[in-house]
Formats: C-alpha cells, structure tokens, sequence
C-alpha cells in the first residue's frame, strides 16, 4: 500500500514546493539578467537554449523541446524575432512549417547569458552537494515519468 501524501496545511504539499521554487527560481533568474542589462525572460531563456543546441529546427518541434504550447510558443518567438535574436524561415519541405534560426546577435546572447544564470543557479544551490543536487533531478525525473505514465493511461 502506497503512503497517502500530506497536502494540507499548503505548505506540506510538495507540488506546492515545487511551484513555489519554480516561480521563485524564474523570477530570480529574470532579476538576474535584468541587473546586467538584458531583457530576457526565463521562458525566452528557455527556448533560445534549445536552439543554441539545435537552431534551424521547425517551430512545433521547439515547442515541444521547450515544453510551451503552440500559443506560448509563437508569443515567445514573436518578442525574440522583435528583438532582433531570431529569424523564422519557410520550411524547405513543406512550406506550412517555420523553421527557427538565431541571428548573429542570438548567437552572440549565449556567451553573455549563460555565465549569469550559472552564476544565479550558483546561488540558489549554495550548501547543496553535487550528489544532493543528483538527487534532487532524479526524484524530479521519476515524478515526471510517474506523470507520464498516468497521462498514457488516459
């Protein structure tokens, strides 16, 4: 038999502490960047990420690999391309699809804004071991697949 899991007061739920850390994580983050001049936000940070590891691929397969839905996606992508950090081009194939492709400018976003979200993350993992800090993806990993196992089983 399986433990019942304590959510009252909120304070004890754990998806609670998990939103909350996220919220708080992201929004530090944002402070972050905006200290050094750069406005970006963490979702934007998220989705220039995942084309700094494979720029070029069509906008439903970042959003996927990004984890935004295709309105969020399209938001996200529209502020990036305002500023001047990415570019959409038809897709080859089928000319329904937009591929995504950073500019000289997003390319350039990497090597300024990853020394300050290591920085931040820094901080926010202070006092924590490497193996705590192991631990804590690998319980975030198994939730995840418990996730998605109940979602297949819809």
């Amino acid at each position: 038999m399986e433990k019942e899991i304590s959510v009252f007061p909120l304070d004890n739920s754990p998806g609670y502490i998990i939103h909350r850390l996220d919220m708080q994580m992201s929004l530090g983050l944002q402070h972050a960047f905006k200290a050094k001049g750069f406005n970006i936000t963490p979702e934007q940070w998220g989705v220039l990420n995942r084309l700094w590891e494979n720029e070029g691929i069509h906008q439903s397969a970042l959003a996927e690999r990004a984890a935004k839905d295709r309105h969020n996606i399209t938001r996200i992508l529209n502020l990036l391309e305002k500023n001047g950090f990415i570019s959409r081009t038809p897709d080859g194939e089928d000319k329904r699809r937009l591929n995504v492709y950073l500019t000289k400018e997003g390319k350039a976003l990497k090597q300024k804004l990853v020394p300050i979200a290591i920085g931040y993350l820094q901080k926010c993992f202070k006092g924590l071991s490497q193996k705590e800090i192991g631990d804590l993806r690998r319980i975030h990993e198994h939730i995840l697949k418990n996730f998605c196992e109940k979602e297949e089983s819809r």
